[in-house]
This record gives C-alpha cells, structure tokens and sequence, in this order.
C-alpha cells in the first residue's frame, strides 16, 4: 500500500494515511527482535505529529493497512492497541520533551507507527523521543485516565518496552494472529 488518499509513497504528509512500506525501517528504531524483522512488504510506517488528532490518524491508518493485509480478524483489537499507545506517547512521552512555553520555537517531536506483519502476529510499535519508560497503573474505578497499558495488556499477546540506542523508546504490543 503506498499513498492512499493522493500522498506521494514518502509519507511527507505527517498524520496522513501514507504507507511508505520500504523507507524508515531500521532495525536500530525498532525493539523487535530478529523474528519481526519481516520483509518490506510486511512493514507499514507512520509518523505522527504531537497533535490530538494522531491518535485518529494512528487507527484509521492501522485499519487500512490491516484491510490490505487480509487481518480484519484483529481490527478491532489493533485499533485499540494502537489508540492507546499513540495516546501514551502524545501524554507521556511528547509533552515531556517539549520546550518551556516561553521557548519561541517548537520542535517537531514526531511519534512514529509501525505495524510488522509476522507469520503468526502483527507488532504494533509506537516510537517516541522521550526516555521516560511507561508504567501500567493499578486501575481505578474512580479515575478518568490511567487505564492504557491495562487494555494493551489484556489484548496482546506480549507488550512491553525497549529504550532505544540514540535514544527516546519502543513501545510495542504482539497481538496474534488467528488460524
């Protein structure tokens, strides 16, 4: 899948549903281990503006890529994997390292989405600049927020985080494929 929506294969639209499926991968951005080092064509990346709207973008783009793979089994699920990392990451990890609001400019801390398609799962990864590791909080009945990972956990097969060589972190969930 390269440019659905009329964007070119590069992804140079950020929060666009663009699969640019050969460039950025690098085994040195991702916390997968040797078995999700898939082919190119098992690959679709993402990247993400600090913005509220990403988290849509995330889920509409990991639908379209999941249609196109034939895993409509696991949409939902992948839908909600994806929403909650993303969300982590706009929380957590962007408006960490952003600059003070007196600082003039704002860098553009992108988060970027990868699903690799395994014989046996998908690997969602969300990416981000922050070295802040992510923690699942005890649930509480009474809290508007918080609940997360606890759902990441509960839908996936595996989950967890990886800091990254230059820096930021991986976090990643494995949701299994059925048959």
């Amino acid at each position: 899948m390269t440019g659905t929506k009329g964007h070119d294969a590069a992804g140079s639209q950020e929060g666009s549903i663009v699969a640019n499926l050969a460039s950025g991968f690098s085994p040195a951005l991702s916390a997968a281990p040797a078995r999700y080092q898939p082919a190119a064509a098992s690959i679709a990346a993402l990247p993400l503006c600090p913005a509220p709207a990403s988290a849509r973008s995330a889920r509409d783009f990991t639908a379209a890529v999941l249609f196109t793979w034939g895993l409509t089994d696991i949409l939902p699920d992948a839908r909600l994997v994806v929403s909650e990392l993303v969300t982590n990451a706009l929380r957590y990890g962007i408006i960490a390292e952003l600059p003070a609001p007196s600082s003039r400019a704002q860098p553009s801390l992108p988060i970027r989405l990868r699903l690799l398609r395994h014989p046996a799962a998908l690997r969602c990864e969300v990416t981000d600049h922050s070295n802040v590791m992510p923690t699942c909080l005890a649930t509480n009945d009474n809290a508007e927020i918080g609940r997360g990972l606890s759902l990441v956990a509960a839908l996936s097969h595996e989950w967890g985080a990886t800091p990254l060589p230059a820096g930021g972190k991986c976090v990643w969930a494995d949701l299994r494929l059925p048959g």
